[in-house]
This record gives C-alpha cells, sequence and structure tokens, in this order.
C-alpha cells in the first residue's frame, strides 16, 4: 500500500454504518440481518413505533449539515449521533447497500460506473448506459443481470410485519415535485396497519455539484429542505422517522489523465472507473509493476493507492464474501484524500463539489430521527400502565 502524504485518511467504519442501519431494519422486521446491527438504530427502532420512515437526503453528510443549519434548525437538533458511510462513499454504492443490507463488495455496485467483464464493458449502473456516453449498454439492464440482489422492501413485505414501499423522485412513479413528495410520504403512514417507507430525495447533492460547498444558494436549499422536514415529522404521529445521508462532500479540484498525464493513461487497458474521486485501474500486463510508482510520483499526496488484493484483505469495499460476479475493482485501487480529483479527460463531466474519496467531508453522515406519539394513544398506554401497576401492586400487598 502506497500511503499518500499530509492528509489523514477517514476509512469507513463499518462497525457504525449505513449498512449497520440497513440491518438494524431487517432485525426489527424480524429478518434475519446478513451483518451485525447498528446499536443506536436498534435503540430507535426498539420504540416500536407502528410506522416507520426512512429519509435519505442524498449528499448531507455531516459538513454540510454543520455549515448551513444551526443548533436551533430541526435537522441538527434532532440528530442522534453521526456515523459512517460505505467505499466508496457516493449514492449508488450507499444506497444499494441501505437498501440491500449488504456490502458494496457482496452487492458489487460500487460506484457510478463499473466494468462488466462478461460484457466486456464499463457501465453506468443506474443509467444503464456505457461509461460517458448516453448510449444504452443493452437491450437489458446490465448491473440488474449480473448483480441481482432483494431490497429490504421486498423483505419486509414478504415477512407480513409491515406494508413496505421506496418513494423515488424519478422513474415511472416519481414524485420529482418536493411538496408532492412529502405528501407521498405522508399517504404511505395515513394507514391503521404498520408501514415501513423508504423515501429517497436527490438534493442537496445535485445542487453541491453545480455550485460548491460554500454556495449561498446551496444554503438556502438545505435551509428549505429543514423546514419541509420539519413540517413532515411534526405534523406526523405514531411514525418514527430516521433521516440519513449518503455521502458528505468536498470542494475539488480537477486534473484530467489523458491529457496531463499521457504516461500513466497509456498504461491501462481501458479507461480508469466506479468514481473520478474512488479509481479503478486496469493496467496493461507490461506496466503491472512500474504502474504504482508512476502512479504515486504524480498523485502519491493525492489518492492512496492500493492493490486488488489490499482493497479486498483490508475490507475497504467492506465486510463479506465477493460477489462472484464481481469484475469491478481492477488491478489497483485509488482512493483520493485531498481535493486533487482525476477525471479521465476533459470531456468528462466536471463539478465543483463531488465525493466517493476518503475524506471526512465525504465519509461522515448523520442520523436525525423524530417521533412523536398520538396523544389519545398515548393516554390509553399511560392508563393500561397505571392499571396494570395497580393490579401489580395489589398482588404484591396480599402475597406479604
Amino acid at each position: 500500500m502506497l500511503e499518500a502524504k499530509n492528509y489523514e485518511p477517514c476509512f469507513p467504519n463499518y462497525n457504525e454504518s449505513i449498512l449497520g442501519l440497513s440491518n438494524s431494519i431487517l432485525n426489527h422486521y424480524g429478518i434475519k440481518p446478513f451483518h451485525p446491527t447498528l446499536p443506536g438504530a436498534d435503540f430507535l427502532l426498539g420504540k416500536n413505533f407502528p410506522h416507520v420512515v426512512v429519509i435519505l437526503l442524498d449528499g448531507l453528510g455531516m459538513n454540510i449539515l454543520e455549515q448551513n443549519l444551526s443548533y436551533r434548525d430541526f435537522l441538527r437538533r434532532n440528530l442522534y449521533s453521526d456515523y459512517s458511510s460505505v467505499f466508496p462513499p457516493t449514492t449508488t454504492a450507499s444506497t444499494t447497500t441501505l437498501l440491500s443490507g449488504l456490502s458494496p463488495i457482496e452487492h458489487g455496485w460500487l460506484g457510478w460506473d463499473v466494468y462488466f467483464e462478461k460484457e466486456d464493458k464499463t457501465v453506468c449502473c443506474f443509467k444503464n448506459t456505457l461509461q460517458g456516453t448516453d448510449q444504452i449498454a443493452a437491450d437489458y439492464n446490465v448491473a440488474n443481470k449480473y448483480l441481482p440482489y432483494k431490497n429490504i422492501v421486498d423483505l419486509i413485505n414478504e415477512s407480513g410485519k409491515a406494508k413496505a414501499n421506496i418513494i423515488f423522485p424519478f422513474g415511472p412513479d416519481g414524485h420529482p415535485d418536493f411538496d408532492d413528495w412529502i405528501n407521498e410520504i405522508q399517504k404511505s403512514i395515513n394507514k391503521e396497519e404498520p408501514t415501513f417507507t423508504y423515501a429517497y430525495w436527490e438534493n442537496p447533492d445535485s445542487a453541491l455539484h453545480e455550485l460548491g460547498t460554500k454556495s449561498n444558494t446551496l444554503s438556502k436549499i438545505v435551509r428549505e429542505i429543514n423546514a419541509k422536514m420539519t413540517y413532515l415529522c411534526e405534523e406526523s404521529v405514531d411514525t418514527l422517522f430516521l433521516i440519513t445521508a449518503d455521502h458528505g462532500h468536498a470542494d475539488i479540484r480537477n486534473c484530467f489523465l489523458t491529457e496531463e498525464y499521457p504516461q500513466l493513461a497509456n498504461m491501462l487497458e481501458r479507461p480508469a472507473c466506479i468514481e473520478p474521486r474512488a479509481l479503478s485501474f486496469y493496467v496493461k500486463k507490461e506496466f503491472k509493476d512500474s504502474f504504482p510508482s508512476e502512479f504515486n510520483k504524480h498523485f502519491g499526496q493525492d489518492y492512496i493507492l492500493f492493490t486488488k488484493e489490499e482493497a479486498i484483505k483490508k475490507e475497504l469495499f467492506g465486510p463479506g464474501a465477493a460477489n462472484p460476479n464481481l469484475t469491478g475493482i481492477g488491478d489497483y485501487v485509488a482512493a483520493a484524500v485531498s481535493d486533487k480529483t482525476i477525471l479521465w479527460n476533459k470531456n468528462d463531466k466536471q463539478f465543483k463539489s463531488h465525493h466517493a474519496g476518503l475524506r471526512p467531508e465525504e465519509m461522515r453522515i448523520p442520523l436525525i430521527w423524530y417521533a412523536r406519539k398520538n396523544k389519545r394513544n398515548l393516554i390509553k398506554v399511560l392508563y393500561y400502565s397505571f392499571v396494570a401497576f395497580f393490579v401489580a401492586f395489589i398482588l404484591y400487598i396480599l402475597v406479604i
């Protein structure tokens, strides 16, 4: 392992991560978890509210939360703890972990662009397009074909313990309007039967990419999200809200491999993939030994370079056995620790802020909670608790 200098990496802590949150949810509904649960989530879920809503606000890492909201604001006031994303801390890997209960090494959805050896193609997992293009990769979904998984919503529905559903802003049943998305969450919990709802919202991530982390417009967007979450949570009863993120964000400087470092680019069999701040390199046979020193000469202070074997042994992509169809980890993996970010060339999409590296800003995410009991139900619970206590007291008197 070639250590980067001057920057302290923030490695994922899979003992307290979004992987544990997913498995706490499974455990709560009587489904055997795939990994250890998250103690804080176990405690909150143990309050046994009939409705559970998990809201994932894309990109709302701890740094974004703290920079844009005060301690008095709803989302910070109700912060339970901070905890860890996965590696790479990016939407594809992190949300798939939350939806599957599996680590990235197990589910294989490592990042935006993943190489599939059986297709000999690098494919955008979410869009099913070839890397860097809008061209459809195949007449079937490549990632779903080779890296299928059963999501926790289906598992919960099969358990019969709750009615579970997913709410997205996109897709055929999507709700792209923020207020409409909020209303859909309210409808999902307005039921007599127990419910579980997973709701994903694409901001502030979309705004962060375009504006960076210090924009006034970005602050307004975060404050609007805070206001909408306040309304949603405080207007709902008998519902446990768990609000989290998939990753944080860091402002970046872009560099371009083919134009600025052609000697490195020429050592590769194909363009680097996964993410610009979590790169997978497939190296030509004749350069397998010389590539590390050449890469470290240029980027040793900005990225940590792992061999494939080191990355797996260190459980960088999480615990568990590698998915048998996983071919997305190349000969080497480079994880960013500075603000420098490697793009393949100047045609790549360029952002002001990004994620997927090993900076604390990218890795640390919040676990926020809120719940309010229906007053009528609370009175009923207190009444029966008093009756039970009174009966127990009388029995105790009679016995002694």
